[in-house]
C-alpha cells in the first residue's frame, strides 16, 4: 500500500511524481511537494507522499484533491515487463489519502492524467508487450473518470504504446500526445479526422512530443524529447494547432517530461514549469526549469534529484485553488518610541477609499488596504512592514500613503513612502516578501502595483557585483523601461537619486557632488529608448552606492555599484 502523507495541500503548491529504485516494483518512490515559500534552486523539497509504486501523471480536481497514477506490480515474474495494475489515488486537500479508481485493465500501465472543467478525469493506459503472446497487441486507452470515481472507456489510441502527457482545453476537449502526433478528441470522444499536431512537425528520428500543458489564452505547450539521445525542446502551438514561432524554449538535454503552469491571484497562467528526467547511467540528474511567459529560464529545483529510477521528475501539476493570501501581516516598528503604545491593524475595502495615482495599478482580486491606528501619538517615523504572498512580484509593488496638506485642505492624496535597502530607518535584517514604508502619521495605507519597472544597462550589472575604480572619471547609468510589463519607447521624465550605502558617511548624496558636465541636475536624459546619466564617480569617493530612477517621485529601477 502507498504510504502515508506527509504534508496538506496548499495554494500554489507544486507536486511532482519522482521515479526512486527502479521501473516497477519499486514500491519507494515519492511526490515532492514545493511551497511558495520555497527558495530555488538549492532548497529540499517536502515529501507529500511516500511508498508510491511507479507513480506517473498528476493532476488537480476542482475541489482541491491531488490525484495521482499508481502502477502496482502484481507479478514481477512476468519478464522483461512485470504485470502491473493500475489504480488513481487521491489525496483531499487535509493529506486523506484513499483508492479514487481501480478496474483497468491488468498488465495496463496509466501515464497521462488530466482534468476538464466538468470535473472528469482522463487517464492514458497502455499494456506492456508481452513476450508469451506477441501477436496479442491490445490499443492503448484513454479512460475517463467521473467525479465518484466510475471508470468508462472513451477512446482508443494508434498502435500499441500508451500516449503519455495530457491535457484539455476549456471547452472539454482531450489532447494527448502519443506515437510522434498530438491527438484531439471532442469530449464525447471522438477524434479528430487530422492530428492536431501531425508527425511532420517532428521529422527527426525517435523525436516526439511528450508533455503538455495549456496557457489562459488558449495556447498548448508542448514538451518534446528525442529518445535517442534525450534532447528536446519546448513548443508553442495556437487554437489552430501552428505551431507560434520562434520556439518557446530550445537546447534542453536532459529528457523534457511534465509540463505545469502556475497561476497569478486571478487564475490566470503565469510561468511554465518542467520537469527533466536525466540521463540513466550518467551524472545528468534530472531537474525542474522554470520559464517566464518570454522564454526565459531558470532552474526552479535541483537538488534530491537523480536520474529516472533514481530520483528523477516525472510528471507536474499545480494546485487549482485559491494561491496563498496576497498578504499575510502588516507590522508597525517605532525606532523613537519614547512611550508604550498598543496598535491596531484593520484590512479595508479597497473601494472605501480613493484610487491611486494613474502610473499605479491595484492588483486585482487582491485586497490590500489598511487603516492603522494606535492608543498613543507615536514619534516619527514611523515604520511599516506590509509582508505579501510569494507569488507577487515585491519589485513592482509599493507602500502608498493617504496624506492631507493641512495648509491647503482637503488636498489629499496618495503619496509613495515605500523606503529601500540604505534608506535610514530601512531594517538591517529584512523580512522576506515584504515592502517597507516610512510616515510620520497615520492614516490609510495601500500596497498597489507600480505600472513602469525600469532594468540596468551595461555597464553596471544588474546583480549588483559591479567593481568600478573611482579615479574612472565617469560612470554611465542606463536604464530601460517596460510599462506594465511590456518594453517601451515612450519614457517619461525620470530623476535621479544616488545613496551611499557602505563607505564613508551612508546616506542620500546631494546631486551636486555626482553631477559633471555631461549631466547636471537631478534629470537622466533619454537617448535610444534609454534613461542616461554620467556619474561624476572621481567625486563620490570610495563606497558602495544605490542609484535610483525615479518616475513622478517613485522609485522604478535601481542599480547598485561598488568604487574603490
Amino acid at each position: 500500500m502507498p504510504g502515508i502523507v506527509r504534508g496538506q495541500v496548499q495554494g500554489g503548491d507544486l507536486f511532482a511524481t519522482v521515479n526512486l529504485g527502479g521501473t516497477f516494483n519499486n514500491g519507494v518512490s515519492p511526490v515532492y511537494q514545493y511551497t511558495p515559500q520555497y527558495v530555488p534552486p538549492n532548497g529540499t523539497p517536502s515529501i507529500f507522499a511516500s511508498a508510491l509504486d511507479t507513480p506517473r501523471g498528476l493532476a488537480f480536481d476542482s475541489a482541491g484533491n491531488l490525484l495521482v497514477d499508481n502502477n502496482n506490480t502484481v507479478d514481477a515474474s512476468a519478464q522483461p515487463n512485470p504485470l502491473v495494475e493500475g489504480t488513481i489515488l487521491k489525496f483531499t486537500p487535509d493529506g486523506l489519502m484513499s483508492t479514487f479508481a481501480t478496474g483497468f485493465p491488468l498488465g495496463f500501465f496509466l501515464s497521462g492524467l488530466a482534468t476538464d472543467s466538468a470535473g472528469d478525469l482522463f487517464v492514458t493506459a497502455g499494456p506492456l508487450p508481452d513476450p508469451n503472446n506477441p501477436n496479442d497487441n491490445p490499443p492503448a486507452t484513454i479512460y475517463k473518470i467521473t467525479p465518484d470515481g466510475t471508470l468508462s472507456f472513451f477512446a482508443s489510441l494508434p498502435g500499441a504504446v500508451a500516449g503519455t502527457g495530457l491535457a484539455c482545453d476549456s471547452t472539454g476537449n482531450v489532447y494527448v500526445a502519443v506515437n510522434g502526433e498530438i491527438l484531439r478528441f471532442a469530449p464525447d470522444g471522438t477524434q479528430d479526422s487530422s492530428p492536431f499536431v501531425g508527425p511532420s512537425n517532428f521529422p527527426d528520428p525517435g523525436l516526439g512530443p511528450s508533455g503538455l500543458a495549456f496557457d489562459s489564452a488558449g495556447n498548448l505547450f508542448a514538451s518534446t524529447v528525442n529518445g535517442n539521445d534525450s534532447t528536446g525542446d519546448i513548443r508553442k502551438y495556437g487554437p489552430d494547432g501552428i505551431e507560434i514561432t520562434p520556439r518557446f524554449a530550445t537546447g534542453l538535454t536532459k529528457a523534457p517530461r511534465g509540463l505545469a503552469f502556475d497561476r497569478d491571484s486571478n487564475g490566470n497562467t503565469r510561468n511554465l514549469f518542467l520537469a527533466e528526467l536525466g540521463i540513466p547511467g550518467t551524472a545528468t540528474t534530472g531537474d525542474i526549469l522554470e520559464f517566464t511567459p518570454d522564454g526565459t529560464q531558470t532552474v526552479f529545483a535541483s537538488q534530491n534529484f537523480g536520474t529516472r529510477g533514481n530520483r528523477g521528475p516525472e510528471w507536474l501539476a499545480f494546485t487549482t485553488g485559491a494561491v496563498t493570501p496576497p498578504t499575510t501581516a502588516v507590522t508597525l516598528t517605532l525606532p523613537d518610541a519614547t512611550a508604550p503604545l498598543t496598535a491596531t491593524v484593520m484590512l479595508i475595502d479597497q473601494n472605501s477609499v480613493p484610487p491611486p495615482p494613474s502610473n499605479f495599478v491595484e492588483l486585482s482580486g487582491s485586497n490590500l488596504a489598511f487603516d492603522i491606528s494606535t492608543t498613543a501619538t507615536p514619534t516619527p517615523p514611523i515604520i511599516i512592514a506590509f509582508t505579501v504572498s510569494p507569488l507577487l512580484d515585491l519589485s513592482t509593488l509599493r507602500a502608498l500613503h493617504y496624506e492631507c496638506d493641512t495648509q491647503n485642505p482637503p488636498n489629499c492624496s496618495w503619496q509613495d513612502r515605500t523606503i529601500y535597502q540604505g534608506d535610514p530607518n530601512y531594517p538591517a535584517n529584512a523580512a522576506s516578501n515584504t515592502i517597507y514604508g516610512s510616515v510620520s502619521s497615520l492614516s490609510p495605507f495601500l500596497v498597489a502595483k507600480f505600472r513602469y519597472a525600469a532594468q540596468v544597462q551595461q555597464p553596471i550589472n544588474a546583480n549588483g557585483t559591479s567593481v568600478f575604480n573611482v579615479r574612472r572619471g565617469v560612470i554611465p547609468v542606463k536604464f530601460t523601461l517596460t510599462d506594465n510589463g511590456s518594453s517601451t519607447c515612450t519614457l517619461p521624465p525620470a530623476t535621479i537619486a544616488v545613496t551611499r550605502t557602505a563607505g564613508g558617511t551612508t546616506g542620500a548624496v546631494n546631486e551636486s557632488v555626482y553631477s559633471g558636465s555631461a549631466d547636471n541636475g537631478p534629470n537622466f536624459r533619454i537617448v535610444s529608448c534609454q534613461y542616461v546619466y554620467n556619474l561624476n564617480s572621481s567625486a563620490l569617493g570610495v563606497g558602495t552606492y544605490r542609484v535610483d530612477a525615479k518616475v513622478n517621485g517613485t522609485v522604478v529601477g535601481s542599480a547598485t555599484f561598488q568604487l574603490k
